[in-house]
C-alpha cells in the first residue's frame, strides 16, 4: 500500500512540474494592441514595438514566470516629425520591457536602461487593434 501511495505522490509531483514548465514558454505570438502601442510578438518570443512617436525591439524572448511576470531587454528609440535626415545618428537606447500577462491581457512598462527613466506603462490585449497617433 505504501508503495502505491509513493507512486501516486511521485506522479502528482511530476504532473505539477510538467504543467509548471509548460506555463513558462514565450508570450503568445501575434499582435497585441492598446492605446498608444502595438506589440508584434514573434514565435520565439522576441518582439517589435510601435508607439505614437517611438519604436523599439524586445531582443530576448518574453517569457512570463508562474505568476505571469516577465522582464526582457531590448531597445527604444524616440522618433520626430518629418523625414529622417541624411547622416542622422540612430536614436536607439537600451531599454527594459517588464510587466505581467494574464491570459489575453498584458501590462507593459518600458524603462530606459541606465537612466532608469520610465517611458510609460501600457495596457494591451492580444488581437486588439492599437490606437496610434504618429508624430508629424
Amino acid at each position: 500500500m505504501s508503495q502505491v501511495l509513493s507512486i501516486l505522490a511521485l506522479s502528482t509531483l511530476l504532473a505539477c512540474a510538467v504543467s509548471s514548465a509548460a506555463g513558462r514558454g514565450p508570450l503568445a505570438a501575434g499582435a497585441w494592441g492598446g492605446p498608444h502601442i502595438r506589440l508584434d510578438v514573434a514565435e520565439d518570443g522576441t518582439a517589435a514595438v510601435e508607439l505614437d512617436c517611438a519604436h523599439g525591439t524586445v531582443s530576448e524572448p518574453i517569457v512570463p514566470d508562474g505568476s505571469g511576470a516577465f522582464r526582457a531587454a531590448g531597445t527604444y528609440a524616440r522618433e520626430h516629425g518629418g523625414p529622417i535626415r541624411e547622416g542622422e545618428a540612430s536614436a536607439d537606447h537600451p531599454a527594459v520591457y517588464a510587466g505581467t500577462v494574464d491570459g489575453a491581457k498584458l501590462t507593459l512598462t518600458i524603462t530606459l536602461a541606465g537612466a532608469q527613466e520610465e517611458v510609460g506603462r501600457f495596457e494591451l490585449e492580444r488581437g486588439r487593434t492599437p490606437r496610434l497617433t504618429k508624430c508629424l
